[in-house]
């Protein structure tokens, strides 16, 4: 038992080591297709952002309404005010195919051990 949590200890200490780098298309087509690809990310990553900040933004609201609630509960009447919801965390799904587009569009996806 315990060479196999030492054999899982080292292999994820492994993994965590390898890097990837990114090597660049060498044509134009290429760099253009990388260029696109790079703009259609940002642009999903930052309406990612903006829903995620909009789901914050109704959580604080909903938070201080509860907390407003309590404070107000002068009667001390249980159940009188809804706890807020747990906060939503968006998905970002941006990235997801990343390296497989980046390569249709020429470039190399290299391991690098350290």
């Amino acid at each position: 038992m315990s060479i196999r949590l030492t054999t899982l200890s080292l292999a994820v200490l492994l993994t965590a080591c390898t890097h990837y780098r990114y090597v660049d298309p060498d044509t134009p087509e290429g760099l253009e297709c990388l260029h696109k690809l790079h703009e259609t990310v940002s642009a999903c990553e930052a309406k990612v952002k903006a829903q995620q900040d909009n789901f914050d933004s109704l959580h604080e609201t909903q938070a201080r309404s509860t907390q407003q609630c309590e404070h107000f509960n002068t009667l001390n009447m249980p159940n009188a005010c809804p706890p807020a919801p747990s906060p939503t965390t968006v998905p970002n799904y941006c990235r997801s195919g990343f390296d497989e587009k980046y390569k249709a569009c020429g470039g190399r996806v290299e391991q690098v051990e350290n």
